[in-house]
């Protein structure tokens, strides 16, 4: 099973959910693989919430309206993942193609984030910017979803918080690349919104090439999905499978965090700091690199630290805490190296989490045959938690006076109470 790192791997393999003692190990082939293609989704998935999409609405309704209406996009964009992703996460787990099972949605998605990122480039109001991030969003989880389905299809226990802690390596790398890209040609709206779809598709692309795919053997039963299995797609069962939920809910209140400062972050630096417009493209491509490069410091040594001693709890708290501090003190900051500290701080904490909190809910699924549509049900808590955090900002800002320096705060005590959450966990160290 260990490839080279160029040579492409057959076209698919019959596999019948193996147990994890089954996995061998992967080898490089998989690993670049899989790490361009998860570069890929994130850039497709944050470039626009970070800057572009902010940007775009000011200049649609102006300063006044934009906290607001950003609110209203983002809330309602996230609402269609979060019902599709677990459909289909379990039909991909059922599909028979030739090419595989998690293949057809990869490069459904592929295709999908680059038309509807154009569209949002030339979004002409409200109505039309929002019909396609919705729209767009599903398109970039339909790249997410399977491959995090495609952990569990093929990566063994022992390595699973190396593998984790690649995605934590990836997402800082993809936030200074679509951050770079958006203030490199900040002057043309269009190529914000379509230069990184195109990469991720790029990366897709290459991870097919390299990686073999998961595919249901002949005999295997492919029962039609009744009503009654459609509407179970939505949940996994809180009381027979806990340590699932938990870590399921603690994935959600962490990321409520990070999704109030990568969606206002722009209107923190324009409003409490004082940042011309001009600079805000600048400024959170430096901040973003400032936060990437701690970030990627701690993800994969993190991971790899989780997998040698043979816990995860630990690591998980202690970086929600380390994180959440760092919100509380950015939002105290008057000035922008202030908020840089913060962001270097935010980024050791991230990291780890990102590197464990992955490995962790792969070690708690309830079933492996089922890991595409219980890996969904776990997106749904990202999903939701960035629907959440829009939905709320305005009400924190309303009670803090306006105040992006109480939102920021906010932000920091619902991260740390995401780390807390994961301690009634019994499954796993």
């Amino acid at each position: 099973m260990t490839a080279s790192p160029v040579s492409p791997e057959p076209l698919a393999e019959s596999l019948t959910a193996p147990s994890e003692n089954e996995h061998p190990p992967v080898g490089k082939s998989f690993i670049f693989g899989f790490a361009l293609a998860y570069a890929g989704f994130w850039i497709a998935c944050l470039t626009p919430g970070t800057v572009s999409l902010a940007l775009k609405v000011q200049a649609l309704v102006g300063s006044e309206d934009a906290a607001s209406t950003l609110s209203a996009i983002v809330g309602v964009g996230v609402l269609l993942p979060l019902l599709l992703m677990p459909v289909v996460g379990r039909l991909s787990d059922r599909t028979t193609a030739r090419i595989g099972m998690r293949r057809p949605y990869l490069l459904t998605g592929a295709a999908g984030v680059i038309v509807l990122g154009s569209v949002m480039g030339v979004a002409p109001n409200v109505p039309v910017l929002l019909t396609a991030f919705a729209l767009y969003s599903v398109a970039a989880n339909l790249i997410g979803t399977p491959l995090l389905a495609v952990i569990a299809d093929r990566v063994p226990v022992h390595q699973r918080g190396l593998v984790s802690g690649l995605v934590g390596l990836t997402l800082p790398l993809a936030v200074i690349a679509g951050t770079f890209i958006v203030q490199a040609v900040a002057a043309n709206t269009l190529l914000t919104f379509l230069l990184p779809p195109l990469i991720s598709a790029v990366s897709v692309l290459v991870f097919i090439g390299l990686v073999k795919d998961r595919r249901l053997s002949k005999d295997a039963p492919k029962p039609k999905l009744s009503v009654r299995e459609i509407a179970g797609t939505f949940w996994v069962n809180p009381v027979q499978h806990p340590d699932f939920a938990w870590v399921w809910f603690s994935r959600l209140l962490f990321v409520i965090g990070y999704g109030f400062l990568t969606t206002y972050q722009t209107f923190f630096l324009l409003n409490h700091l004082g940042s011309s417009q001009n600079d805000v493209p600048r400024q959170v491509f430096i901040a973003s690199l400032v936060l990437s490069i701690t970030t990627i410091l701690t993800s994969v040594a993190g991971g790899k630290l989780s997998d040698f001693l043979g816990r995860r709890k630990v690591f998980v708290l202690t970086s929600a805490a380390v994180y959440g501090v760092a919100l509380i003190i950015a939002s105290l900051v008057t000035g922008f190296n202030g908020y840089l500290v913060a962001m270097g701080i935010a980024g050791i904490g991230y990291g780890a989490f990102l590197a464990v909190d992955l490995a962790l809910v792969t070690d708690v699924l309830p079933d492996t045959a089922d890991a595409g549509k219980d890996m969904a049900v776990f997106n749904m808590s990202s999903t939701l938690a960035n629907a959440l955090a829009p939905a709320a900002a305005p009400f924190i800002l309303l009670l803090g006076g306006g105040s992006y320096s109480t939102l920021f705060a906010a932000a920091g005590g619902v991260a740390i109470l995401g780390g807390i959450a994961i301690l009634p966990v019994r499954g796993v160290r």
